[in-house]
């Protein structure tokens, strides 16, 4: 009978899943290189999401994430799209397709009924970390919006030539803002995801946190 053997020299193992590293990103005030799994999560409220990215993050494996991350992503893979044309068009499409999959991430707005309201990334993670900022106002194309300090607090950037930018290089249109257009009775808290339905890409600021949905996968690797 014969016994299996044992490989020797140089074995290749294949993936068991796509990745995109992208290196320049900044977030949090560092840049970084982040890796992009193509599988997302499955569709999971934010409370799951949370504890998932416990769970990921203790073992180094990839996580779900905020907001600002995804952009930022997003951002340096538009501005270094000539570098590797073929990965980058490949990047263009899964980003394309996955945020017409209304992504979930793991930033709330917490709408106060009065003064500032609370934006909370990474929520409930050992990651967590807020800023105030008065999110409330009309819906609306994101060059139009008097206050641009929201975009800051809500996707790490205020410049909407670039989001616009990266909205057009992956749906074809420009950036918009969903949220509550007035102030609530009471505290209202509500999730952003992605969204580029209906001929527009953008920030939803009222996903209501019981909703679910699949969500992006990151890892720092440098």
């Amino acid at each position: 009978m014969e016994t299996a053997t044992k490989k020797q020299g140089i074995v290749y193992t294949q993936p068991s899943e796509g990745f995109w590293d992208v290196p320049g990103v900044l977030y949090r005030g560092k840049t970084g290189t982040y890796r992009l799994f193509e599988q997302m999560t499955s569709a999971m409220n934010q409370e799951q999401l949370a504890e998932l990215y416990e769970t990921e993050k203790q073992k180094g494996n990839p996580h779900p994430t905020d907001a600002p991350l995804i952009l930022a992503i997003a951002s340096v893979a538009h501005s270094s799209r000539d570098e590797n044309p073929q990965d980058t068009e490949r990047l263009r499409q899964f980003l394309r397709t996955s945020f017409r999959k209304y992504p979930n991430t793991l930033t709330r707005i917490a709408y106060e009924p009065s003064g500032k309201d609370k934006i909370i990334h990474n929520y409930k993670t050992s990651d967590e970390y807020s800023i105030e900022e008065s999110v409330v106002g009309p819906d609306g194309l994101m060059n139009e919006i008097s206050n641009k300090k929201v975009l800051e607090s809500l996707l790490g950037t205020s410049n909407v030539t670039q989001i616009n930018a990266v909205s057009q290089w992956i749906n074809g249109t420009d950036s918009y803002i969903w949220r509550l257009n007035s102030k609530p009775s009471k505290k209202d808290e509500r999730v952003a995801r992605f969204d580029a339905a209906g001929g527009r890409f953008g920030l939803f600021c009222l996903r209501f946190s019981r909703d679910g949905c699949p969500a992006f996968r990151v890892l720092k690797v440098d």
